[in-house]
């Protein structure tokens, strides 16, 4: 009887132990929402570290490391880079997600000097856009986003872009959209909620990058000319005939002859339909060139007759208008401007 007793209590226990396990096993618990890490945030790479802003230059080559002069016209060729220090306490990291938010907006002056709407280029749209970054240090990611300023660029006088704080993964991978509507603006860009809808446009308020960039628009190209036209009697320019090229007439005394600087896309030499004329954006210095009855034209600039146009550029009227043609030009010369070549130069 006591060893009986001893199994029951045994076996009473074992039962009792076996409900016990079974019972705790099952019981599970999840939080109703995911693990939230922290948001990426940017940064410009100079200076005081500010939130939501990015450094811009504009360099001779695809290495990002020469930069063009500070008062330098941008060129066809040359590139465009956004810096930044990406900070994401995390440690996510980004390979191509910031890029891949970029648009570029380019607007460009007409001869009044009024600003065109606004070009959006998606970052797809780019030339050689490619995205490089350091590993990332205790949350920090130096990166930048570097692409050739190609022909479509041509003739642009403002450059925006919008771009997102992101990180390929994360909870959440998303922040703010940053909205510049001038690299070469010293202010900060506008800031946009990730709540709120994608910008469309750059800001109408000044919102540069944060960084003031190098250098300044117009961008100018290779394809662009400067061509000399002759206003006809009508007092109208005559774009049809240039008389920088072989094959004009003749200038005369009593002619009113205008410089245009166009985008010569086709290179034909000629001012096309649809091509862009730049002329507001430069100054022009009329001069004689070459020489006559054995006296060489001076290197100085001709003033009488120089007028500025808003529209055409500037103007010169061949000869006097009050006193004799001759009068008014170098008197080392043996017939005023007579036997000489009438040249313009034209500077940015």
């Amino acid at each position: 009887m006591k060893n009986l007793t001893i199994k029951k209590i045994a076996f009473g226990l074992l039962l009792a132990g076996y409900a016990s396990s079974s019972a705790f096993a099952t019981l599970t618990a999840t939080t109703n929402e995911s693990i939230q890490g922290s948001a990426p945030v940017l940064s410009k790479l100079n200076g005081e570290v500010t939130a939501q802003t990015v450094t811009v230059t504009f360099t001779t080559d695809s290495t990002g490391n020469t930069e063009i002069g500070a008062s330098d016209n941008v060129k066809v060729g040359d590139w465009m880079k956004i810096s930044y220090r990406l900070l994401d306490k995390d440690g996510d990291v980004d390979t191509k997600s910031i890029q891949e938010s970029l648009t570029v907006f380019t607007r460009t002056k007409d001869a009044s000097g009024n600003y065109d709407d606004w070009k959006p280029i998606k970052a797809g749209d780019l030339k050689s856009i490619t995205t490089k970054s350091e590993a990332n240090t205790e949350g920090v990611q130096l990166g930048y986003i570097i692409f050739e300023i190609d022909d479509q660029f041509a003739g642009v006088d403002q450059i925006g872009f919008k771009l997102q704080e992101r990180t390929d993964f994360g909870a959440p991978s998303k922040n703010h959209w940053l909205n510049v509507s001038d690299v070469w603006s010293s202010a900060d860009p506008v800031v946009t909620n990730p709540e709120e809808a994608e910008p469309t446009t750059p800001p109408s308020t000044p919102a540069g990058p944060g960084d003031q960039a190098p250098g300044k628009g117009p961008i100018v190209s290779s394809t662009f000319k400067v061509g000399i036209f002759k206003y006809d009697q009508d007092g109208k320019l005559d774009t049809t005939v240039d008389y920088a090229k072989a094959g004009a007439t003749n200038p005369k005394y009593g002619d009113k002859f205008s410089a245009i600087v166009w985008n010569d896309a086709d290179k034909n030499g000629s001012i096309d339909d649809g091509e862009l004329i730049k002329t507001s954006a430069y100054t022009f210095k009329w001069k004689l060139d070459g020489e006559y009855e054995s006296v060489a034209a001076v290197d100085e600039d001709l003033t009488n007759g120089v007028t500025k146009t808003t529209s055409d550029g500037d103007t010169i009227y061949l000869g006097s208008e009050t006193a004799n043609h001759n009068s008014i030009y170098n008197t080392t010369y043996k017939a005023g401007a007579q036997g000489y070549h009438l040249k313009v130069e034209t500077n940015e």
